[in-house]
């Protein structure tokens, strides 16, 4: 009768090791395939809006204005601020041709007067829409970037909307909390990568390392 060979202890010992580096090996190709998915769809939306804020430009002249207040906006406190008023941009105002209406108000994109021009102007520095000729409105804005509507707490006498254009992954804070992530835009400021034209950006997680979010900025420089 044959003897059945048992493994011994340092066979058992490499056979867990090998398992071990597999199942390392499998996770990591699958958060750098997430990873990827990620900056794929990032690339797109931001090809996209390159596109609409290019065809303003050559319909225009100008480039469209961004938002005054940017320089309040720093990515150390994006825990706590990351949805608020300096993390956004008219962009979405300029590429649609809001109208600004003789009431004090900013005629929307979607045919609704909703935010004052003096809220206009505590939210993104601005007084006004620069594309916002009632007699021939411009909209440059294609499908693909998604518009987000939030609460702006600068009105005293209640809540107006603004709107910010969304980058289209998911993001949470270093504490676990979901979170708004908007496309950032900067055309007027003296430290601007392109010094020629535009700033267009977008800063999202795509994965963690010992305890701490890695934030991708993904820009057009």
């Amino acid at each position: 009768m044959k003897k059945r060979h048992a493994f011994t202890l340092i066979e058992m010992l490499v056979v867990i090791a090998i398992i071990g580096i597999v199942a390392a090996l499998v996770v990591n190709m699958n958060a750098g395939a997430q990873a990827a998915k990620r900056n794929a769809q990032v690339n797109a939306d931001k090809s996209k809006l390159m596109t609409m804020i290019n065809n303003y430009q050559s319909k225009l002249n100008f480039y469209p204005p961004d938002n005054g207040n940017l320089a309040n906006y720093s990515l150390a406190n994006y825990a706590a601020n990351y949805d608020a008023w300096a993390a956004i941009n008219p962009l979405l105002y300029e590429l649609t041709g809001a109208t600004n209406t003789t009431n004090g108000y900013i005629q929307a994109f979607d045919g609704t007067t909703n935010v004052s021009t003096n809220i206009y102007y505590q939210v993104f520095g601005r007084q006004s829409v620069a594309n916002s000729n009632p007699d021939e409105p411009h909209n440059f804005f294609q499908p693909g970037p998604q518009p987000k509507e939030y609460t702006n707490y600068y009105s005293a006498s209640g809540t107006s909307n603004v709107w910010g254009l969304l980058v289209p992954v998911s993001m949470v804070s270093p504490t676990g909390t979901p979170i708004t992530n908007f496309w950032h835009y900067d055309a007027s400021s003296t430290n601007r990568h392109n010094l020629s034209g535009y700033d267009l950006w977008a800063e999202y997680l795509i994965g963690s390392k010992n305890g701490f979010n890695i934030i991708m900025t993904n820009g057009n420089w």
